[in-house]
């Protein structure tokens, strides 16, 4: 953990101050009204009513059970008064809101959605126990198999969520990349894993995957751990976005199980200290070398011809 620990809150504070249905009745008024009014405080009067407490006592108690932590007064930073939500409250009623702590079971039935680039069989997505699951039903690769808020099921049409499974995982590699752990927004160090080091994200039973690289992210604040293919530390770069665009591609909509030029990059070690990794993505007849440094910052890049336009 970080040097700020000693400023934290005690979680069990934390989780005590809302853990009061009448407190979150009032959290989540002060939230709508907030957001309904545009940023505009709500006043005291308002957030009773909204909340639905009539002892007027009662509500000044719990409202000061919320206070700083999850509620705090406008005036304080020099406003006309009234309570907005600070942003641990808004994230609080957010992950509510998105069933993280409430849903009971969202699922929906894996469904076709592609080919699979390692057999050809149908690439299926689904979701079910707050993760989404996409892999093939013929042979063993798995696309992804990553956690996600049950809302983006549950606010969607079945045949939405494949579609919007993939544009959330694209977000959450891109959060990654720039550095910012999914589960508390801490600072994420990245490394690379080689096949021989016994820690890998891929499958390497499965033909064609033995030997690639792998990246490993770990949060320095809680701890968190993920793997990644190669590929996915360069998606956001200028040069690769620029070489799908110029192919037709919009890296911004396009399903992830489609781009296994970009995720089924391979890579090497080429230089170890520093570290150098070189990877090379191939997209219709062009193909965009990169090398990467031990922080997987790309250093240097060259496009050239592959002699193949039909990649």
């Amino acid at each position: 953990m970080s040097d700020g620990d000693d400023r934290a809150t005690d979680p069990d504070e934390a989780f005590v101050a809302v853990a009061n249905e009448t407190r979150f009745d009032i959290l989540r008024a002060v939230w709508e009204l907030t957001r309904a009014s545009e940023g505009e405080a709500a006043t005291f009067a308002r957030i009773r009513e909204t909340a639905g407490v009539r002892d007027s006592g009662q509500f000044n108690y719990h409202l000061q059970e919320l206070m700083p932590r999850f509620v705090r007064k406008a005036d304080d930073e020099g406003g006309d008064g009234g309570y907005v939500a600070t942003h641990a409250g808004a994230q609080l009623v957010g992950a509510v809101v998105s069933g993280v702590y409430t849903d009971d079971g969202t699922s929906v039935d894996p469904r076709p959605v592609g080919e699979c680039p390692n057999c050809g069989g149908v690439i299926e997505a689904g979701y079910e126990t707050e993760q989404m699951h996409i892999a093939c039903a013929d042979c063993e690769v798995t696309i992804t198999d990553m956690a996600a808020p049950p809302i983006l099921a549950a606010s969607r049409d079945a045949d939405e969520l494949p579609a919007a499974c993939s544009r959330y995982l694209l977000t959450e590699v891109e959060r990654i990349n720039r550095g910012f752990c999914p589960s508390c927004s801490g600072r994420i160090d990245a490394s690379v894993v080689e096949p021989d080091e016994g820690e890998v994200g891929h499958d390497e039973s499965v033909e064609g995957y033995e030997g690639y690289l792998d990246v490993v992210h770990e949060c320095r604040e809680c701890g968190a751990r993920s793997h990644a293919a190669l590929g996915a530390a360069v998606i956001d770069h200028p040069a690769v976005v620029s070489l799908y665009h110029d192919a037709g591609v919009d890296l911004r909509e396009a399903p992830i199980w489609e781009l296994d030029g970009l995720f089924d990059t391979p890579g090497a070690i080429v230089g170890e200290d520093p570290l150098r990794i070189a990877v090379t993505v191939e997209v219709d007849g062009e193909a965009l070398d990169l090398t990467l440094d031990g922080d997987l910052d790309v250093i240097d890049y060259e496009r050239r011809p592959t002699g193949d336009g039909d990649d």
